[in-house]
């Protein structure tokens, strides 16, 4: 019996030195993550929300394909103060903001410091992209970017935008796996205006809208326009599109079909933002199957177009 304890005290000591050496280890990611989590949760009870679309706590990575290399790109980073619809911060916010670029480009920004108002709890700012030398098809520009608050609490978001010279547009793939259960279809939209969906005002449906006259614009306008309006029709026999995402609540509209009986979505349009990328997932009814596209079929198995 006292062998049995000392084994079961070796035991517990041996993995206590263990799990010290692992901490060891991974001290500087571990003790990162463990102070980023103590300090969000402080943040949080003291109702201080402090986010940004491109920028996160441990450096956002945004790249986007095809852009053509030789004319400016504007690049947008919308901040806020919310946690979600309902709650939001009760002070104003205000912050510094650094950037810095890659050699072959020069970048220019709109301001330098900014306030998220405790009324509206949004703001923005604009870096500018213009190339400063000849770019070719395969060259890749970069752009760092950190934003500090400075009251009512600090905190610091930072990231990465690259930009890869291609043609510009709207590009699309399907990322997949055999046995995997669902497949995600991939756009990434490199044109930086928005179009006019529904006419209002003095606008009408084509229109097209520059960035900085979009974002000056009220909810319900902005609710009007689009970068690029796109239809993606599938079968329904063959993959099934998650319908709990905000994806499709937010779409613009969308057909079904009848299969035993049930109805299946089987086509949808929706709008995309200017410079961005988005996810979407469909499940597959044979998991074995392998749906990526270009690089594994010739053809997509989810029809693509733009409106």
């Amino acid at each position: 019996m006292k062998k049995r304890k000392r084994n079961k005290g070796l035991i517990i000591i041996g993995s206590i030195v263990a799990f010290i050496a692992i901490l060891f280890l991974f001290k500087p990611s571990f003790a990162r993550y463990i102070y980023n989590g103590i300090k969000n949760y402080y943040y949080e009870s003291q109702r201080f929300y402090f986010n940004c679309d491109k920028l996160s706590d441990d450096e956002a990575i945004f790249q986007l394909d095809n852009w053509d290399g030789v004319n400016s790109f504007n690049v947008t980073y919308n901040m806020d103060s919310f946690k979600n619809n309902f709650i939001a911060a009760e002070s104003d916010i205000t912050y510094n903001i650094t950037y810095s670029c890659s050699s072959n480009v020069t970048c220019t920004i709109n301001k330098q410091t900014g306030l998220i108002p405790s009324n509206t709890h949004t703001d923005f700012f604009i870096v500018n992209i213009t190339p400063n030398v000849m770019l070719h098809e395969g060259d890749s520009v970069t752009l760092n970017v950190s934003v500090s608050s400075t009251s009512p609490y600090t905190k610091t978001l930072s990231g990465v935008v690259r930009l890869n010279v291609g043609v510009p547009g709207i590009s699309y793939e399907i990322e997949d796996k055999a046995n995997r259960p669902y497949l995600d279809f991939n756009i990434t939209n490199t044109l930086n205006y928005y179009r006019v969906v529904n006419a209002f005002g003095s606008y009408n449906s084509g229109d097209v809208l520059e960035e900085e006259v979009y974002n000056n614009l009220s909810s319900s306008e902005k609710a009007n326009c689009t970068s690029a309006l796109i239809r993606l029709t599938f079968d329904p026999n063959v993959i099934l599109l998650d319908i709990t995402s905000d994806f499709y609540d937010n779409a613009y509209s969308n057909t079904t079909q009848l299969i035993d009986g049930k109805e299946y979505v089987n086509g949808i349009i929706f709008g995309v933002d200017p410079i961005t990328s988005i996810s979407i997932r469909f499940y597959k009814v044979e998991a074995s199957n392998n749906y990526t596209y270009p690089f594994v079929n010739p053809s997509s198995v989810i029809n693509f177009e733009v409106l």
